[in-house]
């Protein structure tokens, strides 16, 4: 079997980085049969890691790629040195990652246009005609977009170094599932786009 680098382990102790808004295959790389893929979120929330790992081994397994999250697999304790991590390794047959790393965050202020209902009781003064209270707004005014930027890497046995990377900025609406579905749907794709396995 070939033997598991320091690097393969190391995606657990610091961040990658992400340019541009393409994907970026190693030139060397080769696809190859994986007996198992695991699926590791590093994001300090862990309700959203767990989200996003479920939802990226959902789409693995889907597409024939047998795969397993890191939350349900791995302990902090079994990445306390490379010896460790590699029996766990091998006891759980993996030979590539999937590891998602946060970024960067941002907040952006829109304005939007205001509709306002008016609330009171009508008056009559004269030509005068008008309502006597306040107005409600029900949509409108300063708006926050949040945005969270993500880079999804592989790595795999046979390198020292990450084979592929994929940045992913998305905007922060709706709930935790979408976020995650979205992450997933885009990093799957690109990654069969890449033929990164055998299929």
């Amino acid at each position: 079997m070939k033997n598991l680098t320091l690097v393969f382990l190391a995606v657990f102790f610091i961040q990658t980085t992400a340019s541009g808004q393409s994907s970026w295959k190693s030139p060397y790389y080769k696809p190859e049969a994986y007996r198992k893929v695991m699926v590791l979120a590093k994001f300090s929330d862990e309700l959203a890691k767990r989200k996003v790992e479920d939802a990226t081994v959902k789409l693995l397994n889907e597409s024939g790629i047998s795969a397993i999250q890191a939350y349900s697999n791995v302990t902090s304790e079994d990445i306390t040195t490379y010896e460790k991590f590699m029996a766990k390794a091998d006891e759980l047959q993996i030979d590539a990652l999937v590891v998602y790393t946060v970024t960067g965050r941002s907040e952006e202020y829109k304005n939007t246009p205001n509709i306002n209902l008016n609330v009171g009781v009508p008056v009559h003064i004269g030509i005068f005609s008008g309502f006597l209270g306040t107005n409600v707004p029900l949509k409108g005014g300063t708006k926050t977009v949040k945005t969270v930027n993500v880079n999804a890497a592989f790595y795999n046995r046979s390198s020292k170094k990450m084979q592929w990377s994929y940045p992913l900025s998305l905007k922060i609406k709706g709930n935790i599932d979408k976020l995650a579905n979205s992450f997933s749907k885009s990093t799957i794709m690109a990654m069969m786009d890449d033929k990164l396995f055998i299929q």
